[in-house]
């Protein structure tokens, strides 16, 4: 059981606070490249740890990011105008450089020459990988960490398929629910049992062997099947929120973030990838109940919500087509997150032994805020995130598969 307290330490992420000051020494990745992929064109909003920023590309397809308030009267630089690689405010007719120099300030007097060198305008790093636009949140007076270097990261476009959905609580609830290995053979039974994961539902509580790594924590879920030998799923936690999901017999992997929105809204990623060929999005599309004539890459929950119970259909769960009566694994994932609230309370909890991942996940970032606060880099920053891979293998009973 966690005191509230501790829950408000790991789930706050505002300025100041002990996790969100922790969490800005990370990149994030905020959206698809896609989505500005016009050199020119409209700035975007993103909202990032509770704070409003502007994304644009320039004419010269360099991308910018900002404070989206504009410093002179705060007008918004979503409505600005994009012009000679620099936002122009529609209000004054302020313009910034993509770097945040304020280039010109038309609304003063011309005598005023060195009014504009002293505005300070709020300016965030901001990089491209993987077909993702990512953004540094933390100290503008330090210098931003190399951008963590996941394995899709140098694959050709074909190799990676990238969605986001965005989801109504608190990031924590989404991390854990990943980290949790039990609730796969039983929230996602009916996708289990006619996919390649049918093996999982020959042990509905596995053991979880846990251990630390440069990035972050390495969870294994041992299951006993029906065979005699053990089924091991290695899943990687990395920092501050990533995870890799164990491959398919494709190679198919599938990498997540909870990329924190405010305290009570995330970024959910899913990011299908493979190393070695094309990835097939209709597959991936079948087993997650998507439909990819009609989805939106950007909101792929688009429809669904507290208030259509996110389409459970209970007639579906009589008959025995589902166990949830929620179609696909992104909408039953959503579900149970948001229906915990925007910030579940966790003083209510009763873990059992299936829960071992979670409570070691919650230690882990209390120990890393705990040594953040003391000074100390915040763990993983430095790591190799080329690292951060999943495995699934079948050992011997008895066997450890660390060993394979």
């Amino acid at each position: 059981m966690t005191t509230r307290t501790v829950n408000d330490q790991l789930t706050r992420v505002g300025a100041g606070t002990p996790m969100g000051d922790l969490l800005r020494e990370y990149w994030m990745p905020v959206m698809r490249s896609a989505r500005v992929a016009e050199p020119g064109g409209a700035p975007v909003p993103v909202e990032l740890l509770g704070e409003k920023l502007v994304l644009f590309r320039a004419a010269d397809g360099t991308l910018g990011c900002f404070a989206e308030a504009c410093p002179h009267r705060g007008a918004s630089l979503v409505l600005a105008r994009n012009e000679d690689c620099a936002l122009r405010c529609i209000y004054h007719g302020w313009k910034f450089s993509v770097t945040g120099e304020v280039l010109e300030t038309p609304s003063e007097p011309p005598e005023l020459t060195k009014f504009a060198s002293r505005v300070k305008m709020r300016t965030y790093p901001v990089a491209e990988a993987g077909g993702i636009i990512w953004i540094w949140p933390g100290n503008p007076t330090c210098e931003a960490p190399p951008l963590p270097g996941f394995a899709f990261h140098k694959l050709p476009p074909e190799q990676v398929f990238g969605l986001i959905a965005p989801v109504e609580c608190n990031w924590l609830q989404g991390l854990e629910a990943d980290v949790d290995s039990a609730h796969v053979a039983l929230l996602h039974e009916t996708e289990a049992r006619a996919g390649a994961l049918r093996e999982l539902l020959d042990d509905v509580a596995p053991r979880d062997d846990i251990d630390e790594q440069p990035y972050g924590l390495r969870f294994a879920a041992v299951r006993h099947l029906s065979t005699g030998e053990q089924l091991v799923r290695v899943k990687p936690f990395a920092m501050p929120f990533y995870t890799v999901v164990p491959e398919l017999p494709s190679g198919d992997r599938l990498w997540h973030a909870w990329v924190p929105v405010d305290d009570h809204r995330t970024i959910m990623w899913y990011l299908w990838y493979n190393e070695e060929r094309p990835v097939d999005p209709t597959v991936f599309a079948s087993q997650f109940g998507l439909d990819l004539a009609t989805l939106d890459p950007d909101n792929i929950r688009a429809g669904w919500s507290r208030e259509n119970a996110w389409g459970q259909d209970r007639g579906e769960m009589r008959d025995g087509r589902s166990f949830s009566g929620i179609r696909g694994l992104v909408m039953q994932d959503i579900a149970v997150q948001e229906s915990m609230g925007p910030i579940v309370d966790r003083t209510r909890e009763n873990p059992g032994r299936s829960d071992t991942g979670i409570i070691a996940t919650r230690r882990y970032l209390l120990k890393a805020l705990k040594q953040h606060a003391l000074g100390q880099r915040a763990p993983g920053v430095d790591a190799d995130y080329g690292q951060v891979r999943s495995a699934a293998l079948t050992v011997p009973a008895g066997c450890d598969w660390r060993t394979r």
